[in-house]
């Protein structure tokens, strides 16, 4: 039934929406237009049928009516004409929602050959463009070394790297960074997202966080104050790349102007 497939695909419904908007409110939102146009549809006529490709390209739609309706000064709009939003749907689909070049050609409503070229050329625009600091919130000492190698090698710098929850909020105080990457469960038994939220508290201007877990459907429910980005563990690199850059990228053109 399409009801249980919606209720299966909600968390990366979500995940997909929220990474390409930029922030959780209008992902949320962009999802639940396009469970409101499919409950429609499937009223006027019920023989329907639906897969998973089906529901994101239902959302792609949705996503790309929320776009043409923001201003050009808003984030999205300045993202508009860095790098066309159909290259980082592209990238989204392809390597954080694992659906084929076919797929994410289908759901896109493009040629594979097209979606071969964007992927191609999406991740050279994206690390082209901006880089950062980046604070590493981590208590396993193997997977921090991973994650700073990764930001490293597409042009960020790692300001530091913390084991738990007072690590985390001294150097933060101390530094400077336009990333926070954080685990859920820290070394000394408190939670990265108490971590963060003291930090981001403290700060004037906010900064994009990534939040790295087993489980990342649990912070995918649509409640209020989740993550828009998360990185599932384990993660393979190229996944960590596409978010980082995503999330760097989403909050820099989302600057106001002078």
């Amino acid at each position: 039934m399409l009801s249980d497939l919606i209720s299966s695909e909600l968390p990366y419904l979500r995940r997909y929406a929220r990474g390409l908007m930029g922030e959780q409110t209008n992902g949320d939102e962009a999802v639940e237009d396009m469970i409101e146009s499919l409950i429609f549809r499937i009223s006027v006529a019920p023989d329907l049928k639906f897969n998973k490709a089906d529901l994101f390209a239902e959302l792609d739609k949705s996503i790309s009516k929320r776009v043409s309706k923001l201003s050009a000064d808003s984030g999205i709009g300045k993202i508009l004409s860095t790098m066309t939003t159909i290259q980082r749907r592209a990238l989204l689909l392809t390597v954080v929602e694992g659906f084929s070049v076919q797929e994410a050609a289908r759901i896109l409503t493009v040629n594979d050959t097209d979606v071969e070229e964007m992927l191609r050329q999406a991740e050279t625009t994206i690390a082209n463009e901006v880089s950062t600091s980046v604070l590493i919130i981590e208590d396993e000492s193997l997977i921090s070394y991973q994650l700073s190698q990764i930001v490293t090698e597409a042009g960020h710098s790692v300001v530091g790297i913390a084991t738990t929850h007072k690590e985390a909020v001294d150097l933060a105080a101390e530094t400077e960074f336009g990333l926070i990457l954080s685990d859920i469960r820290l070394a000394d038994g408190s939670i990265g997202i108490d971590a963060v939220r003291d930090i981001l508290g403290a700060m004037e201007n906010p900064v994009p966080v990534i939040f790295i877990t087993a489980y990342p459907e649990m912070l995918l429910q649509g409640q209020d104050e989740e993550p828009s980005y998360l990185i599932p563990k384990p993660f393979e690199p190229v996944h960590v790349r596409t978010v980082v850059d995503q999330a760097i990228l989403s909050a820099y053109l989302g600057q106001p102007t002078a």
